[in-house]
């Protein structure tokens, strides 16, 4: 599922029609990958920055994890987490059954991945000890925000790629008027202010 449909977008942009909704689904693969590299978000085992819900392979290292009393909490470089699908700590890098953490070891809550009491292991210093396969994103349809943006993006760039690279364009009366730039607009950058990963 995109952030937005192609339906969506020609509402907002009269001169599209459906014989533009393919163009506007690669305008929309495009902006969801933009305001994934916005957001600082790490690309997926896909290859292809999103913001919806994909896998991740990640080894979290020293500067991920807590200290002192969090010294049990593990702060994934991803979008929050959905699930999870396997955690190692591995210094040997093999990553076998015997160093997979049992999913009663660990509880998920955003970006944070937390050792319960019990566990059979603690987080890792070692290079690319820590090994977590997980899905972690957003559903769009618990965030409408994601999808007015990429409307509002969307009808902007579809409206402007014949002034594409050009700063004004020339009016009916002789004068010009200014564009915006190509690049994500000002009011979709503040749509997306929650969505920017922090550094733990």
């Amino acid at each position: 599922m995109a952030l937005a449909t192609a339906e969506q977008v020609r509402a907002l942009v009269p001169g599209l029609s459906s014989a533009d909704d393919a163009t506007i689904g690669v305008v929309l693969a495009r902006i969801d990958a933009s305001f994934a590299r916005y957001c600082g978000h790490p690309v997926p085992d896909s290859g292809a920055h999103t913001m919806e819900a994909a896998a991740y392979t990640m080894y979290p290292g020293r500067y991920d994890i807590g200290t002192g009393d969090d010294r049990n909490v593990l702060v994934l470089p991803c979008p929050p987490v959905l699930s999870v699908t396997s955690v190692h700590v591995d210094p040997d890098q093999t990553y076998g059954a015997d160093t997979l953490l049992g999913a009663s070891e660990y509880v998920a809550d955003g970006r944070r991945l937390e050792l319960l009491v019990g566990a059979t292991a603690g987080w890792s210093t070692s290079p690319r000890a820590n090994k977590v396969i997980a899905s972690a994103g957003y559903t769009v349809a618990d965030h409408p925000v994601l999808t007015e943006a990429a409307i509002t993006q969307a009808a902007h760039l579809t409206s402007n790629t014949s002034a594409a690279g050009s700063t004004s364009t020339s009016t009916r009366g002789g004068g010009s008027r200014s564009i915006a730039p190509l690049s994500l607009l000002p009011e979709v950058r503040e749509m997306l202010a929650r969505y920017v990963l922090a550094v733990p």
